[in-house]
């Protein structure tokens, strides 16, 4: 799941400063330029804040605490009722009509607000332009600065508690600003309200300063330059990580066009694969169709020798298939077989029947042979070996993981059935 710190910030329609002088106020802070814009990527059940400015015609979770800087006119998702009539959304919204330059701070102003509210009160007092004030049906709501007729100029809402879906209790509240607050100094004060009535929201007070490096001790700064020194590695490690991962895709696509290729194809093309791949491994291979002369009869795809054991040598047939293994085809195997039987006066050391089954599969996902293949080679004295086993066996050794002469000993030693390869995988 997700880590997203508390609180988590909606910050809608801000500019760049307003953003910038919060963002070390917020756990996860998300930006959109609209409301709409935020409820496409967001939902109201993941917001614990919202920090908006101008907010028009919609319609917000009372749910949510909300902290709004200037101009506003939206409805929320409760209701009430006035006489017998039908239930009307609750609203709040802006008069811009006010011509009240006046203001007072309410003797019920919270200490916590009282000195920002004292402050803002005697800037709006000197501005040119009377301050817009805010109405709203709800009841119990808290002006902090208000005008001489007592409209609200600054507005605390203390919402409805709301049950969230795993079944806490919260006390979400709403504040109401004109648009020429100290944003940070507001919203900081606003989350210590929160922290007070909803700590699941704001687990944690906010900090008191807003620029910490300024004021560190020597030991904060110690413990700074390490963080830096840390996350200039992780960037470091992030780039490398990414130039790696390049390289992975290329080392990725040369094992497709390489190596790896004997895990799909079939025919000649995977007779050669199929030699390469023997030969990575330590055996001496000949491709028996390139001395071919012409109109001579086609004899075994390979021959395998080894250099440490002289006369040993062994006959391969290599044949892939979309589906499982043809059982059939254990004929052409017996016959080659009897042809190097009569011209060299003995039988192979090893007859391999090398076989690439479902080959456009998944090699993760394919079928193992079943009792019949393990019958058909048996009856013509060939050992059955799957592409995807070789090739497992050739990467082990490659990495490191296996020695060459542990899986060569094992073709060497495997009796006509079923091949079964060194049990040496990573975590067996």
């Amino acid at each position: 799941m997700p880590n997203n710190r508390r609180p988590r910030v909606a910050t809608i329609g801000l500019d760049e400063a307003q953003v910038a002088s919060i963002r070390a106020l917020c756990g996860t802070l998300r930006e959109a330029p609209s409301l709409y814009a935020y409820l496409q990527r967001y939902d109201w059940t993941e917001t614990d804040v919202v920090v908006a400015s101008v907010i028009r015609d919609k319609r917000v979770d009372v749910a949510v605490n909300l902290l709004g800087v200037g101009s506003m006119s939206f409805t929320w998702s409760d209701s009430y009722r006035t006489g017998g009539g039908p239930p009307l959304p609750h609203y709040i919204s802006t008069d811009e009509k006010n011509t009240e330059r006046e203001l007072s701070i309410p003797s019920d102003c919270p200490d916590s607000y009282e000195p920002l509210a004292g402050e803002l009160a005697r800037q709006l007092a000197s501005a040119e332009e009377p301050p817009d004030t805010f109405a709203t049906t709800r009841r119990g709501e808290e002006p902090l600065i208000e005008t001489t007729s007592g409209h609200a100029v600054a507005l605390r809402i203390v919402l409805p508690q709301s049950q969230d879906v795993d079944g806490r209790e919260h006390s979400p509240i709403a504040l109401f600003l004109p648009d020429t607050v100290d944003l940070a100094a507001w919203l900081r004060a606003f989350l210590y309200d929160i922290h007070d009535l909803d700590p699941d929201r704001v687990p944690h007070p906010p900090p008191r300063l807003n620029q910490p490096s300024d004021w560190y001790t020597s030991e904060e700064r110690d413990l700074a330059e390490t963080i830096s020194e840390v996350e200039t590695e992780l960037k470091r490690l992030q780039v490398r990580r990414e130039e790696l991962k390049a390289e992975l895709g290329a080392a990725g696509q040369r094992a497709e066009e390489g190596v790896r290729r004997i895990l799909w194809l079939d025919g000649d093309e995977l007779a050669t694969a199929a030699s390469e791949t023997l030969g990575g491994l330590g055996f001496t291979v000949r491709d028996m169709d390139a001395e071919l002369e012409p109109r001579q009869q086609k004899r075994e795809d390979l021959r395998l020798t080894l250099d440490d054991a002289p006369g040993w040598e062994a006959i391969v047939e290599i044949k892939g298939y979309t589906n499982g293994t043809r059982t059939s085809d254990s004929r052409q195997v017996r016959e080659q077989r009897e042809r190097y039987i009569k011209e060299e006066k003995r039988a192979p050391d090893l007859t391999l029947w090398l076989c690439n089954p479902y080959r456009e599969m998944d090699p993760s996902s394919r079928p193992i042979p079943d009792q019949n293949v393990q019958e058909a080679a048996e009856n013509v004295g060939a050992v059955h070996a799957l592409t995807t086993d070789l090739y497992r066996q050739w990467a082990l050794v490659a990495a490191g993981e296996l020695e060459a002469e542990a899986v060569i000993q094992s073709l060497v030693d495997a009796e006509p059935g079923l091949w079964a390869p060194p049990d040496t995988y990573p975590g067996s």
